[in-house]
């Protein structure tokens, strides 16, 4: 054996170990590369599920803010001051519409009254404030039938109102 080829034989031995390492680390390489494909993919789903949790998460919260002012309003609605008003008999042909509410009855103003010239003195741009009344008159001279009701509104009740009136 030549010493000359020696040199030839490890530089082959040398190149094929050499290739060998390549082709494994090119390997690897390529398993490495598709793992880091793999886990952007994953993080696309991941953030995209994370946008749709916030956003399904805001308008949840957005729910729940309407409710809670929904039910703010409707307890204000519920506790704010409101007339209550009614006609009582005072005596003869006397009566009064008379406040038994939590507020006052602003601007209290009298739509419709049995025939005209019937009713007298009755409330017209009145305030009549809880626990408080406004006197007027029924004449029911020459047989003329009490009115059924008085119809009224007021700053806040624009539809009328019917008042019985007591028999």
């Amino acid at each position: 054996m030549d010493w000359g080829d020696v040199p030839a034989w490890v530089a082959l031995v040398v190149a094929v170990v050499a290739a060998v390492f390549s082709g494994i680390a090119l390997k690897h390489s390529r398993d490495s590369a598709q793992a880091a494909k793999q886990s952007a993919v994953a993080a696309d789903r991941s953030a995209t599920a994370a946008e749709r949790s916030a956003a399904a998460d805001e308008a949840t919260l957005a729910e729940m803010r309407r409710e809670s002012q929904e039910r703010r309003d409707a307890e204000a609605e519920a506790t704010r001051p409101r007339p209550e008003l009614r006609v009582n008999p005072i005596g003869g042909v006397r009566y009064i519409v008379r406040n038994y509410g939590t507020g006052p009855a602003v601007n209290v103003t009298t739509v419709r009254a049995g025939k005209p010239d019937q009713c007298r003195d009755l409330p017209n741009g009145e305030t009549i404030e809880a626990g408080d009344g406004h006197e007027f008159i029924i004449v029911t001279a020459m047989g003329m039938p009490l009115p059924a009701a008085i119809y009224v509104t007021w700053d806040g009740q624009a539809t009328p109102v019917a008042l019985p009136v007591p028999q």
